[in-house]
Formats: structure tokens, sequence, C-alpha cells
């Protein structure tokens, strides 16, 4: 399970080391790097699944597509080298970039600094200066194959999956197929209903199983789905000679199965990520953007504790909200003491002070919560809207 992600001149963050749990929440004002964190996992994943040989971090791919080399760099100081971080309970693992060319779909890999818990063992490789070094999966061959936790390591990273704000809704048909080694739910959501029939009958991890339906992922997800939307029930088929499927929904056990498109957004929306939860395994990584999307208040909320269960059971769930209601959730699931508190992360992004400023404000702050939900500290802005607009409406604000 990945512990800390770090960067150095990469977009918006001259540096920046964040604390990864279980359960990490990212919020906080619009285009204040709340994305790059989820960007640069998917950077790294389809790097490793498109060419597990490449010596770039490839910039555009199924899962982010960032445009050139000068889109990722540290505008505001201008430097060409940048770095990527990520550790995990037994590594530590430094990627340094150099954009040399502006124009650049990808960027070079310059050198890398490996450290494995049982040694602490230090290794790095200048690649600008050998050429001829093989890769594996982001990681120099020799160190791919030889390393105790590398393999782990990178097949957590090649295994994840991704759910964008962006996804799908009501389909007449779905696409049948992956785009990679690992069969997910799609980006946007696209491939939900075929993950479902093809892992119909796989186990979900036993902490998420309801004692309200069959032990099968299919069954699961619909008996989940009936926890948000009571009644619902849905049926997959494939369409004869086509790569395609329908899915039917209902809400009530007096109606027939309908079209998507007859059910609303909520239902959708929500699909994939339920699936994409129940379909994994032990230690896999999912990036969640607004998980709140469509969903009524109390939905939300209910969200909120979902995911925190999974993350309990054994997920590594990194979800970017802009849901009160789904903070709440999140707080209701620890009093609840269906997570701990060491197992949350709550983030808070502020925007990077000007360099001529000489402000010295933190573009991350992380509050802590406590045994009851309780948080140590609401910054501005920190979701408190709410209380701001009833200040003004009663007349004190």
């Amino acid at each position: 399970m990945f512990t800390k992600i770090r960067f150095e001149h990469f977009k918006c963050f001259k540096k920046l080391q964040l604390q990864l749990a279980p359960l990490t929440m990212l919020s906080g004002t619009n285009a204040t790097g709340k994305s790059t964190i989820l960007q640069s996992f998917a950077l790294l994943h389809q790097t490793i699944a498109e060419n597990e040989r490449s010596k770039s971090l490839l910039l555009n791919g199924d899962l982010a597509t960032l445009g050139a080399a000068s889109d990722v760099i540290d505008k505001i100081t201008g430097r060409r080298d940048f770095m990527i971080g990520l550790d995990s309970d037994t590594v530590e693992c430094t990627w340094t970039l150099h954009a040399e060319d502006h124009f650049a779909l990808s960027v070079p890999i310059k050198n890398i600094t490996w450290r494995e818990a049982d040694a602490w063992q230090i290794i790095k490789t200048d690649y600008l200066e050998n050429d001829t070094a093989l890769m594996q999966c982001l990681l120099p061959l020799e160190l791919f194959n030889n390393a105790t936790h590398a393999k782990p390591f990178t097949d957590t990273i090649a295994r994840l999956t991704y759910i964008s704000s962006d996804r799908i809704g009501p389909q007449e048909t779905y696409s049948k197929g992956s785009s990679g080694r690992h069969i997910t739910v799609g980006l946007r959501g696209e491939r939900t209903p075929w993950f479902l029939e093809y892992f119909a009958d796989e186990k979900p991890i036993p902490d998420l199983l309801r004692k309200d339906a069959p032990p099968q992922l299919q069954r699961q997800t619909e008996a989940w789905m009936r926890h948000f939307f009571p009644g619902t029930r849905f049926v997959i088929q494939a369409v004869r000679n086509a790569n395609l499927v329908t899915m039917g929904i209902r809400t009530s056990d007096a109606t027939d199965f309908h079209r998507p498109q007859n059910v609303g957004y909520g239902l959708t929306h929500t699909l994939p990520i339920l699936a994409a939860c129940l379909g994994a395994k032990m230690n896999d990584l999912i990036l969640i953007e607004n998980p709140e999307s469509h969903l009524h208040p109390s939905g939300q909320a209910e969200m909120g504790e979902f995911l925190a269960k999974c993350a309990s059971a054994g997920l590594q769930i990194i979800l970017e909200t802009h849901s009160d209601h789904i903070l709440n959730g999140i707080r209701r699931a620890v009093k609840k003491q269906v997570i701990k508190p060491d197992e949350v992360a709550l983030h808070f992004f502020q925007p990077r002070p000007d360099i001529k400023s000489h402000q010295n404000k933190s573009q991350v702050i992380s509050p802590l919560i406590d045994i009851a939900g309780n948080l140590s500290e609401w910054p501005e802005n920190f979701f408190d809207q709410f209380d701001k607009d009833t200040n003004f409406l009663i007349g004190w604000g």
C-alpha cells in the first residue's frame, strides 16, 4: 500500500510531500492541484501499460492526456527537471525527469532512486548518460528482476483503477473488451456492465459481502446498489454477433426492466464505483473523482461510508471531492468504528502563493480526525459554505 507521494517542480507544485492512507480524501478550491495527485498515478500507470520498456513518462494515454512537456513543468520557476516520488510500506522510489524538448509528448527519465526497507539500499541510475540501459515497468531491468519489492510495487500501479468525474450516462449498449492487460470498469465507467458479466461469479473481499445476497460479484453489486437505490435490480445480456452487452435496470419488483436511459444518471454514475470496489483484490488502488456525482445528499453520505468500509477491508482509495456529505460520511464511518482514524488522510488544497508575495502559506492543509469523527482544524473554505450562507441569511454575516 502506498504511504506517500512526492513532487518537486511538477505542474503547480514547487515541492510537496503528501501522506497517503487506506482512504485519502482530496478537497479544496478549483485549480489548486487536487487532480495532479490522481494524474501522477495515471501517468505512471499508462507508461507501464502501454510501453513497459519505456525510458520516458508518457504524458498522453488511456487515463490522462496532459499535452506536452511544457504543460507539466513548473511554470513559475521555469525549471526543466521535475521529480515524482512514490513510497510504499517497503519501498521509496523517486523518478527525476528532464523536459529538454518543451513540445515532446513524453519526458525522459534522468535518474531513479530506489530504496527498500529491508536494507534501505540506495540505487541511482543516470539514463541520460546511459542510453543502452534496459527498463522494465519504469525501473532498471536488473533492479526489476532482483529487488524483492519491485514487482509488487509496479504491479499495484499497473492494476490500478481510475474512475473519472466524466462518467458516461445511460447507454443503449455497452462495449466488451479491455484496452490493457488488466480489466477494469473503464475510465468513464464505460465497461462496467461487461466487467460485471465477465467477473460475475468472482467473490468480493469477505469484509464487503452483504448477507442479503449470494457471495458473487454481480449479485453483491446488485445488493449494494439496493442499499443506495432501494428495489434496484439489473440484468446484463450479450448482444448476439457483436462485442456489446445491454443492461436492463428496474427499481421495484413491481416493474419490468427498463433501459438505463429511463432510470436516471444517479444509478449509472454510482454503479462503476461499486463494481470497481467490489471487484478489486486486496491492496488494489482505486482512484475516484467526484464519487458524489448525481447522488442525493443522503446517498453522498452513504457513499462516504461505503468507501471507508472498502478502505478498512483492504483496498486503497484516493478520492477527489467537493462534497461535504462525502466528508461527513467518512466522519460517521470513523465514529461507527467502520474505519480507524489513522486509516484516513484528509487534505485541503489551496492556491500556490505568488512568488512575489513572499507568503509562507502551505499549499496543502491536512486536518486530523479523531475517534469521534471530529476534525483538528477547519481551514477557510474547507466545507464551510453552508455556515457562511446560514450566517448571511440570519443576519450574522
